[in-house]
């Protein structure tokens, strides 16, 4: 799905700041994407998103283990 995610960003910076829930950034990174010179920053911002999000779901998924792993060891 990252890869996905980040495909897409190269492309479509706009699209995916609206799939993760930025409106005003999606809009921002359109005008962007609108002249030759700011598609690259909008792709940028668009991948920083993406690879931030991956991390955030990494980071909860590992803590969500750690806490059933807890809760085991108790029993």
């Amino acid at each position: 799905m990252k890869w996905l995610m980040s495909l897409l960003a190269l492309f479509f910076p706009w699209l995916v700041l609206l799939i993760y829930d930025n409106p005003g950034g999606a809009i921002v990174a359109l005008v962007m994407q609108a002249t030759l010179f700011g598609w690259l920053p909008a792709s940028m911002w668009a991948l920083r998103v993406v690879r931030e999000n991956y991390k955030e779901k990494k980071r909860v998924k590992k803590a969500k283990k750690a806490k059933k792993d807890e809760v085991e060891a108790e029993d």
